[in-house]
């Protein structure tokens, strides 16, 4: 990834956060991303995680990570379950246009 592409990514991370805070009504963020297998990455391109917080959401603030890694993930339903439901494009696009608001009405 290119430094130019970097700062996107994170610009980009910033802006959705903001909105994921506000529908989801977060008071934080954790922003999680894996480069390459042995930090953890399972699919072939770069993504970023954006997770909205609350202030008791976990009573150790590091869970989190056993969250999104490992067994209990699997049984979650995560991306690399083989018992995962992948989204339509029309869930997607739902889900796109019931948030598209909240970007339209967005300040830098």
């Amino acid at each position: 990834m290119s430094s130019d592409e970097a700062t996107d990514m994170i610009l980009s991370a910033q802006k959705i956060g903001k909105v994921i805070e506000k529908v989801f009504n977060g008071t934080s963020l954790t922003l999680a991303m894996q480069d390459g297998a042995q930090a953890g990455q399972t699919v072939p391109h770069v993504h970023m995680h954006i997770i909205p917080r609350t202030a008791d959401d976990w009573a150790n603030n590091d869970e989190i990570y056993d969250e999104l890694d490992g067994k209990k993930a699997a049984t979650m339903g995560g991306v690399d379950s083989k018992d995962r439901k992948a989204r339509t494009i029309d869930e997607m696009r739902v889900e796109a246009e019931m948030l598209r608001p909240f970007f339209d009405q967005q300040e830098d």
